[in-house]
């Protein structure tokens, strides 16, 4: 199977997307601009509006007065809620140091008995295999690397 070229072929147009998809990127595909005037305009219209308002609050110094009393109430009332957000979270933290407490206890209670006990029965079984490696399978090996010598001495000397 021949290697494909990235040549164009002479009855292409070299910004013809559809006929050579692999340079997509370079067609000449216009980019919407609305989105981008569409946040001008808004930007615009909101600094108008906070402009006019404040034109109008300083004109107006009652109802500025009026409008920082209530702007201050708020802004109590979300401390106090920020506050009490607060207290909660040092609450459930509290519960969950005492939870992790109560875990770490477990553990140390019914977890370190547990591996002491894995750790005896692995000293034993340790003790048992090397008893077994000395005792049986020792001699078995020995026994039969002899007999194996045996054999290759006799078929050596007595090859048919």
């Amino acid at each position: 199977m021949p290697e494909e070229t990235f040549a164009p072929v002479a009855s292409e147009a070299y910004y013809n997307a559809e006929a050579d998809h692999r340079w997509a990127e370079l067609s000449p595909k216009p980019v919407d601009k609305r989105p981008i005037i569409y946040g001008i305009i808004t930007a615009v219209v909101v600094i108008l509006i906070f402009g006019g308002l404040g034109v109008w609050l300083f004109l107006n110094p009652p109802v500025a007065a009026v409008l920082r009393d209530i702007f201050i109430i708020f802004l109590g009332l979300g401390a106090f809620l920020v506050i009490l957000l607060l207290i909660a979270l040092v609450v459930v933290t509290v519960y969950l140091v005492l939870k992790i407490n109560d875990l770490i206890g477990m553990l140390n209670r019914e977890i370190k008995p547990m591996l002491a006990q894995v750790q005896s029965t692995l000293h034993t079984a340790r003790g048992t295999t090397a008893f077994l490696s000395e005792q049986a399978v020792k001699p078995v090996i020995t026994t039969a690397s002899a007999v194996a010598g045996v054999r290759a001495v006799f078929r050596t000397l007595f090859r048919r």
